[in-house]
């Protein structure tokens, strides 16, 4: 949500649009497998790997932050705004919430991937409302919760943001963000801010929030971790750099990069859980603020 343009939705709705049931994503059902050749189910298996287990070189990084959302999420309920809905690949954290609105700047997602905003549409269940954060179409206090995941750091103008989801935000609701600290670069020319500790907590406390809880998203080995992985991908696994940050994959490299890649997360994984340090030096952090009752 990056963008300070006029909101490319321009109606105030009086209360969010009607969403799946509980628990329900309504993202298009893959064909089942027997009806996939053996070149598709191969292709389907490495995919697989190669995005969700060490074998992705951002695995570590993911790992971290699955782990932060999921912590945010137990104080999740009734009516909930994602800001910066993405993928919406938390869906199953917030299976216990009444209703899971989702919102998107077109912008930003085109910057990723040139047409998406066509192909992702609110009959795929992934975006309900294409819009700017910095000025949502809906009426004042009509959501329980606002989340907001790794977006943040994107926005131009974070207090302006951030006092949208105060006012959409009922009196006694609950804000939900994650934002970095030690990462990389990325969703180019759109990344403009990263956080410490003292930092996020002043800036959500300056927008009327009451923060009750703070917790880092690892510590200094899984940054190292984090990093190394990242830096191995990056200096002898890519065919080309892109310019939002992102790389191609060499189809040659490849093969020896990404279990390099592998074994490096493991490592600082292990070392991260077993040799705890102070957190200093994080992937980033999870908070929780309420706005308050007479607010």
């Amino acid at each position: 949500m990056p963008s300070a343009s006029p909101s490319s939705s321009s109606t105030n709705l009086s209360t969010p649009p009607a969403t799946p049931p509980r628990g329900v994503d309504r993202r298009v059902t893959p064909p089942p497998a027997e009806q996939l050749s053996f070149k598709q189910r191969l292709k389907a298996r490495l995919n697989h790997l190669h995005r969700h287990t060490a074998l992705n070189p951002y695995w570590l990084d993911m790992k971290y932050l699955h782990e932060a959302v999921r912590d945010v999420a137990q104080d999740a309920r009734g009516w909930m705004l994602d800001v910066g809905v993405g993928e919406r690949p938390y869906t199953a954290l917030f299976g216990h919430v009444e209703r899971y609105i989702g919102v998107e700047y077109p912008a930003a997602c085109e910057n990723l991937v040139e047409g998406i905003t066509s192909r992702v549409t609110a009959d795929m269940g992934i975006v309900d409302v294409w819009c700017d954060g910095h000025k949502l179409p809906f009426e004042d206090g009509c959501f329980d919760t606002v989340l907001s995941t790794e977006v943040l750091e994107h926005v131009p103008d974070p207090e302006k943001f951030l006092r949208e989801m105060f006012r959409v935000l009922r009196p006694g609701g609950h804000l939900l963000i994650t934002v970095p600290f030690g990462s990389a670069q990325h969703a180019m020319p759109y990344d403009y801010y990263r956080y410490t500790e003292p930092g996020v907590r002043a800036l959500v406390e300056r927008r009327g929030f009451v923060v009750e809880r703070i917790a880092a998203r690892g510590n200094f080995a899984a940054v190292v971790g984090v990093m190394t992985s990242q830096w191995l991908l990056r200096a002898f696994g890519a065919r080309r750099l892109k310019p939002d940050g992102a790389v191609s994959l060499s189809k040659w490299r490849a093969p020896v990069v990404l279990p390099l890649a592998a074994l490096t997360q493991l490592f600082f994984a292990a070392m991260a859980k077993l040799l705890p340090d102070d957190q200093l030096t994080t992937m980033g952090w999870g908070l929780v603020a309420r706005r308050p009752e007479d607010g």
